[in-house]
């Protein structure tokens, strides 16, 4: 409710028209209208990569709960993953 209330004020103060232009489009519009609207477009732009990432986050989530381990940028070439030659074991000591 405070929130609402909040928004409503910001949307009175800022009824002044601005021109705004993007690329080669041109328009007028109050200037709270137009930041409302860049702020819900940039909201749902976060949203949809974040759920993206989720999503395949998930996916690989499963696929190591399962046993179906393939990650090509960790694979040593001896099935137990490591980049180098050791097999990502590190230096050993003597």
């Amino acid at each position: 409710m405070i929130l609402l209330v909040i928004l409503l004020v910001f949307i009175l103060q800022n009824l002044k028209e601005v021109k705004v232009s993007f690329f080669t489009v041109h328009w007028r519009a109050p200037l709270a209208v137009d930041l409302l609207f860049a702020t819900v477009h940039g909201g749902l732009v976060v949203f949809t990569t974040g759920s993206v990432r989720i999503l395949q986050l998930r996916r690989i989530a499963r696929r190591h709960l399962h046993g179906e381990h393939h990650d090509p940028r960790h694979s040593g070439g001896d099935g137990r993953g490591g980049g180098g030659p050791d097999g990502g074991r590190g230096p050993q000591r003597s």
